[in-house]
């Protein structure tokens, strides 16, 4: 029916809009350095194209045929379907993972000794090793010699069996997250708000419905369009004036200890700022707090001269913050758990409104990471290293997603990666050759989080219960989203590095990234540790704090300090959106001062037409980049 999202028309619209994005993301990301197409957990191209939807072709149909119009369920299928799968042709796989498979053949030397330490450890169906293949993706195809196909087939069909498996373990989580984070806890889903507004049935035949009515939405939708119009057209034509949205603070730091406060800078990010608008004052103030405090740490662990950076030791406080905040949830749920069990053991309850049902989310998810340990051990993994590495990664996903749902930061990554938890409590001399080779893959998909699939999942299962969306058309649109993009990811992310050469495209993805994670490896390798009990006691110091954020919140209604800010307070995310935070922050803080909640709800259509406008403001610079061949980005790459 068309009222449930089951239509053909739906799920064709999707698919082509979501090939046309996928496409499209290497050529713009790689390439001319645009603003990412999807870019974080609110992808800009995703909200682009779904607002042209509603308010080109769906106006249209309204206007001619109204009996034609997209339904709001149809138009969650569409969402469902180019929101999902946006991440996976730029850091939520392919940015990393693809020139993982090439840079231990092409950037081997004697000097590096990458040959002897990781050549023999390399499968066929995990890396490609014919050398013209790995030198032409590189530097690219002569004259007119097809893309060597047949070098990637096993790896592509190896990493594709894991990456399935891994997608799936992740929809089988958030179905058994959901009911607690959603009607338990009663999470507010910030980044899924916006969609539910745009696709509101218009009253009384009206053409729009009325966010779009709406005179201050429009205000706050024309702020980021002004701003980066003018920043856009300073880019492409330099006689015109720029409006500074950057600004460089380390300057003012030169002399230590103060100078270990660097990097140090203020952006502004109006989408940030719009959806701090709508979190609680405690969310949005301890993440621009953690970050000061963090900087603070850095300065004082310099002038004791510690021989330990601010970086490493704000990096272990908060993987013993997520070991902590992973038993506070588990133990806040633990009524949720038990339901859990008690359906599908017992057949006690009702999982009927689940997306999946509960039996075939925790065979599914209990299964799936056994089938993802068995591959990394059949690889030469140990298998201890595989059970550590796979359990641990799951616990920062959940968290991660945690931070998304309950906080609403759209940009959210952690400051680590899932080895060095090993590293620190066993020691890197434990962990033999082939498991140090196997774990530089960890830079594929592992590291980098910010578009990873688990928090667009659980964000789509809160927004097509609100349009009453059944159990299959939301399965399905994920399944399609999913296949699709990694189908047209594959062939359009190697395509494009054979056809203009590696070397020409994104540096830090090429050779950066892709260099550290195999000279971590490598230094771990050839400098084997113990444990190392310093780190180790500050992990624990870090989940004793958090274990005293929890409790305080617990039992003081006064304290106004939320987790999250001390999980993502050491991160590259945390560095780029901290002030603008503070300035959404002081925002909501005065209006709620001074107007009250009245105000509060009044001037919530602004703060989301703010982040509507930079979506649609950055899409159309998107098209002008790829026109032009030159790019321009407006949130953080």
């Amino acid at each position: 029916m068309k009222e449930k999202g089951i239509t053909f028309r739906a799920f064709l619209i999707g698919s082509v809009c979501l090939i046309l994005q996928v496409w499209a993301t290497p050529y713009n990301n790689l390439y001319i350095g645009g603003t990412h197409i999807a870019g974080n957990n609110f992808p800009i191209g995703s909200v682009f194209i779904f607002t042209l939807i509603i308010l080109g072709l769906n106006v249209i149909l309204r206007k001619t045929k109204p009996s034609l119009q997209l339904y709001p369920a149809e138009l969650i299928v569409i969402w469902i379907i180019i929101s999902v799968g946006s991440g996976i042709p730029y850091s939520g796989l392919m940015r990393y993972l693809s020139p993982l498979l090439v840079c231990p053949m092409y950037f081997a030397t004697p000097e590096n000794e990458w040959a002897e330490l990781f050549h023999k450890n390399l499968p066929d169906w995990l890396a490609v090793k014919d050398l013209k293949a790995v030198q032409y993706y590189y530097e690219g195809l002569p004259g007119n010699t097809p893309v060597p196909w047949g070098a990637w087939l096993k790896p592509a069909l190896g990493w594709t069996a894991f990456i399935l498996v891994m997608y799936f373990v992740m929809i089988c989580i958030s179905v058994l997250v959901r009911k607690q984070w959603v009607e338990h806890e009663k999470y507010t889903f910030p980044l899924a708000q916006l969609p539910v507004d745009l696709v509101e049935t218009p009253e009384n035949g009206s053409l729009i419905n009325r966010f779009f009515k709406n005179r201050l939405m429009w205000l706050g939708f024309c702020l980021p369009v002004f701003l980066h119009g003018v920043r856009g057209l300073h880019r492409y034509f330099p006689s015109v004036p720029d409006i500074a949205t950057s600004f460089n603070l380390s300057s003012a730091f030169t002399d230590k200890p103060w100078s270990a406060i660097n990097p140090l800078q203020m952006v502004i990010y109006p989408s940030v700022m719009g959806f701090s608008y709508l979190l609680t004052l405690e969310i949005s103030f301890s993440i621009w707090f953690f970050f000061l405090l963090y900087k603070l740490e850095a300065v004082y662990l310099s002038a004791v001269g510690s021989s330990m950076s601010g970086g490493v030791v704000a990096s272990r406080q908060a993987m013993g913050g997520y070991l902590a905040l992973a038993v506070a949830m588990f133990w806040t749920g633990r009524g949720h758990i038990k339901a859990i069990i008690g359906k599908v053991f017992l057949g006690k309850g009702d999982d009927s409104d689940e997306p999946m049902p509960y039996r075939w989310a925790l065979i599914g998810a209990i299964f799936g990471i056994a089938a993802l340990i068995l591959m990394c051990v059949l690889a030469g993994m140990q298998i201890g290293v595989a059970i550590g590495i796979i359990v641990i990664f799951f616990i920062i996903v959940t968290i991660l997603t945690w931070i998304v749902a309950n906080a609403g930061v759209l940009f959210v990554q952690q400051g680590f990666q899932p080895s060095e938890y090993l590293g620190v409590i066993v020691g890197t001399g434990r962990i033999n050759s082939a498991s140090w080779t196997l774990l530089a893959f960890q830079g594929g998909f592992m590291r980098d989080l910010r578009e990873m699939l688990m928090p667009s999942v659980i964000n789509v299962f809160k927004t097509a219960e609100t349009v009453g969306l059944k159990r299959k058309p939301l399965m399905l649109a994920i399944v399609l989203s999913i296949v699709l993009s990694l189908v047209v990811s594959y062939y359009a992310h190697t395509s494009l590095s054979y056809r203009l050469g590696g070397n020409n495209l994104e540096a830090y993805a090429y050779n950066a990234a892709a260099r550290r994670s195999y000279n971590w490896s490598a230094s771990a390798m050839q400098n084997p540790t113990s444990t190392n009990w310093k780190e180790f006691s500050i992990m624990g110091l870090g989940a004793g704090l958090m274990f005293l954020i929890i409790f305080m919140r617990r039992s003081f209604l006064w304290f106004a300090i939320h987790p999250v800010g001390f999980l993502m307070h050491t991160t590259y995310a945390a560095s780029q959106i901290w002030s603008s935070f503070l300035f959404g922050w002081f925002c909501k803080y005065t209006i709620l001062k001074y107007g009250g909640i009245k105000w509060y709800r009044k001037m919530r259509p602004l703060f989301l037409g703010i982040v509507l406008g930079e979506s649609v403001i950055g899409g159309i610079w998107i098209i002008t980049g790829m026109i032009a061949g030159m790019g321009f980005a407006i949130m953080p790459t």
